[in-house]
């Protein structure tokens, strides 16, 4: 995993979306609180989004929401799960850090990250980890994207053919059936 603080850097179209969002919601201030996100405003990252609270004595970090597309390709819903119960320590050291930065230096981290596929292969996607706090002073969530770049056109492709699963030999119940 690598990560940095210059937007400039990010080759992710919705990494560079949501912190052009971030950055109109902050309105001046140093971060928005999550109050100020709307995500009808924001539809075309909702898939992509994490939003984690952070706690602290001891710090750590809580998934309260996860975009579908995060939960695809991560293959788990790890929603209102902890950072460390989940990963390797290695991993979560990498993570942890990327959140810590964020909750001390009140400002966005950028990075990619290199994740094992099911097929024994390996694929990288870029992320932005963005602050918010109620107050504005004292970070207390994060939203986060997640960008995988060429697949997220093939994923937006797959996702309007998709239909919904039936049984083959099955007729739809009749609440379902074309009129």
């Amino acid at each position: 995993m690598a990560y940095w603080q210059e937007i400039e850097r990010c080759a992710g179209t919705l990494v560079r979306a949501l912190h052009d969002y971030w950055s109109d919601k902050r309105a001046g201030r140093i971060m928005p609180a999550r109050a100020d996100i709307e995500p009808a405003e924001i539809k075309h990252l909702l898939p992509n989004l994490v939003i984690a609270d952070l706690t602290t004595e001891p710090f750590r970090v809580r998934y309260r929401l996860l975009g579908t597309k995060v939960v695809a390709e991560s293959g788990n819903d790890f929603t209102g799960r902890y950072l460390d119960e989940m990963v390797a320590a290695d991993v979560e050291d990498q993570w942890e850090t990327c959140y810590r930065l964020v909750w001390t230096e009140q400002r966005p981290i950028f990075g990619d990250t290199t994740v094992p596929t099911v097929d024994g292969g390996t694929f990288t996607y870029e992320f932005g980890i963005f602050p918010l706090g109620g107050d504005g002073a004292a970070v207390t969530q994060c939203i986060a994207v997640e960008d995988y770049g060429w697949l997220n056109d093939r994923l937006f492709e797959l996702q309007d053919k998709a239909q919904p699963w039936q049984p083959k030999g099955m007729t739809p119940r009749k609440d379902e059936r074309k009129t």
